[in-house]
């Protein structure tokens, strides 16, 4: 279906989210085996999509590449005959991840994110999941050759809902376990990345290494004295100590890994430890966004700051695309439901691992057996999720709760039903017409 194509549709379902689009498109028109197609750039709100089209259209028209953009405020008008459906869409966007985090911290969860794990993930697949599947169900009938590309949060469970419940074939992707392993190659071995070899598995957001080989060299032996050497254990002290507790190094740093380990986010602990990534304040992401917003500034007021999304953003969608269109073979991690890849968790829980992608499409390499503790870990997350995505489908208030309760950031709660009720109770809007009927 791809393979020896130069010219792709895209869909971007979110595209306000401007730097993101932004940059997913960079990478587009930096591939040399991608001519041209058509960008199709979807948000419910007219007033962030306007400038993003705009700085999209002078960013394509910078790079010469043949592109036809269009922008639709709504998914079905954009869908007919798509070849890749990015997601990359926050139901409720950023003011309700602000509200979510403020009401649990009101019930006395810490949340260091709150977007994988915690109550803020509940609601974030209550919210998000009836969309994602939706979607999935349109393209079915207008566009069924085609891949969803998942970057919509949590990964995992939007992963789950799509490759279970509908026919749609689809990847979940996350910078987190290259990001780390080029930290650990620079900052820990002083090496340049692609000489450090690795495979890690696990769930996303709590990816392990299993192999560390420089130069044919097993380097996992060295890892926690060069950490402790470096300075990086004390950069990154959840993950060293996660280290030494679980015998593996764990990705993609402590912000996204504590929230796994209620122990790290009590308050005592935190201060303790000084730890960087305490309960979410949104200053970091607001400076962040900051950042972002200025980078869309000087395209569409300077006409200048092409290079910074030209130069390749990290992302490795079109490392996919690339491997489907041309055969070359490409191995990035992915999220996918596993079916004895790692041989010590249950089939049917969706995993983070190693993939090789060629012009035939996505074959998840086989892992083995993981250590017992992490292997418990990745399985109490999956059921987790089993739970949830079958919630957000299906209106079900009380697996919902079971989940909650089976969360441990939930341990933190006095009144974790309470927190739920009142995390369904501030996103009625949000939600499918089923839940303001309960």
């Amino acid at each position: 279906m791809f393979f020896g194509r130069k010219r792709f549709k895209f869909v971007f379902i979110g595209a306000g989210s401007s730097v993101f689009t932004m940059r997913l498109v960079g990478d587009i028109l930096g591939e040399d085996f991608i001519e041209g197609g058509e960008l199709h750039l979807v948000d419910i709100d007219a007033r962030v999509l306007s400038p993003v089209a705009e700085a999209v259209g002078k960013l394509v028209a910078h790079a010469g590449k043949a592109f036809e953009i269009s922008t639709h405020l709504h998914y079905r008008t954009a869908l007919k005959d798509a070849d890749f459906v990015v997601f990359i869409y926050a139901v409720g966007a950023y003011r309700a991840w602000k509200r979510d985090i403020a009401t649990c911290t009101r019930f006395g969860v810490n949340q260091s994110v709150g977007d994988t794990i915690g109550p803020g993930a509940v609601i974030r697949i209550l919210r998000s999941i009836p969309l994602a599947v939706e979607i999935a169900k349109e393209m079915e009938k207008v566009c069924p050759h085609a891949y969803i590309i998942n970057y919509t949060n949590p990964e995992g469970a939007q992963c789950l809902a799509i490759q279970k419940y509908t026919a749609i074939k689809s990847f979940g992707l996350c910078h987190g376990t290259p990001d780390t392993a080029a930290e650990l190659a620079r900052k820990v071995f002083g090496v340049k990345p692609e000489e450090l070899a690795y495979r890690a598995a696990g769930v996303n957001h709590l990816t392990w290494f299993i192999d560390l080989n420089i130069n044919g060299q097993d380097v996992y032996p060295l890892l926690e004295e060069k950490l402790l050497s470096s300075g990086y254990a004390a950069q990154e002290p959840v993950s060293f100590q996660l280290l030494k507790i679980f015998g593996l190094y764990c990705a993609p740093g402590d912000r996204h890994v504590e929230e796994f380990f209620s122990t790290f986010l009590r308050d005592k602990v935190m201060e303790k430890m000084n730890l960087t990534w305490k309960n979410n304040d949104f200053k970091v992401i607001d400076g962040w966004r900051a950042k972002d917003a200025a980078l869309m500034e000087k395209i569409l007021h300077e006409d200048s700051g092409y290079e910074h999304f030209l130069r390749g953003s990290g992302e490795t969608a079109t490392h996919f695309i690339r491997s489907l269109a041309t055969g070359a073979v490409s191995s990035e991690m992915v999220n996918v439901i596993n079916q004895g890849y790692i041989s010590n968790i249950s089939d049917g829980i969706v995993v983070e691992v190693p993939t090789f992608v060629d012009r035939f499409g996505l074959h998840p390499q086989y892992i083995g057996a993981l250590p017992a503790g992490i292997a418990a870990k990745c399985e109490s997350l999956g059921r987790e999720y089993l739970l949830l995505v079958d919630a957000a489908l299906e209106g079900d208030r009380q697996k919902a709760l079971q989940a909650m309760y089976l969360d441990p950031l939930c341990a933190m709660c006095d009144d974790p039903e309470g927190l739920l009720d009142a995390l369904i109770a501030e996103n009625l809007d949000l939600l499918p017409e089923g839940w303001r009927k309960q």
